[in-house]
């Protein structure tokens, strides 16, 4: 009788370890599946370019820029980027946030950097002596260069269908506005391109 007992109670404890196992299996499966939806990630699209930050935070993991454009006007083509995003997205006020990574990256974004530089005239007198001065910004970057991709937080590779899918403007909108001001700020260039006066609404997508 007391060895049947402990057979029950082994048993028992299986059974617990084998559902509880089960059911975090499935809790993970159904957060893969979310991501791969199509309308969610349709909808994540159309809340990041609405600015809906109460819906979306960011925690960055990575970035960097590089390139040449520090050189001279004409000497300066191309910039590389990479930034690495952790993204909270409450696309369900009744759901728990969706939790994923999101990656911009290319080594070789083409630029166009133009400005202006007066080397001004030094060795007069205080009265007239002329400060170097100038300015310089991007008037092009090409967005379509910066890959976008999407993974789970374990480093699984999510196709990121609503994306490849959507108008190749709202793909560069979607680019532009999560990489803009990094590209600003580590560069310590403005960005006057044609595309920054363009806004969600001028495309029909959300």
């Amino acid at each position: 009788m007391e060895n049947r007992n402990i057979i029950r109670i082994i048993n028992e404890e299986i059974s617990n370890f084998d559902f509880l196992n089960n059911e975090l299996n499935q809790k993970e499966s159904e957060k893969i599946d979310i991501l791969k939806n199509e309308e969610f990630q349709k909808q994540f699209i159309c809340d990041s370019l609405l600015n809906k930050k109460d819906k979306i935070k960011l925690k960055i993991n990575d970035s960097s820029i590089g390139g040449d454009y520090e050189e001279d006007f004409e000497d300066a083509s191309r910039i590389s980027l990479r930034y690495d995003l952790t993204v909270e997205y409450t696309y369900d006020q009744a759901k728990e946030p969706a939790v994923f990574d999101l990656i911009f990256y290319s080594d070789n974004i083409e630029i166009i950097k133009d400005g202006w530089y007066d080397r001004g005239r030094l060795g007069g007198t205080p009265d007239t002596d002329i400060e170097p001065s100038g300015d310089a910004w991007f008037s092009y970057i090409n967005w379509y260069d910066i890959e976008v991709n999407m993974y789970t937080v374990d480093g699984d590779e999510i196709p990121f269908i609503a994306f490849q899918k959507a108008p190749s403007k709202i793909q560069m909108l979607f680019i532009r506005d999560y990489t803009a001001n990094l590209i600003k700020s580590e560069t310590n260039l403005s960005i006057e391109t044609p595309e920054m006066e363009i806004k969600v609404n001028d495309v029909p997508y959300c």
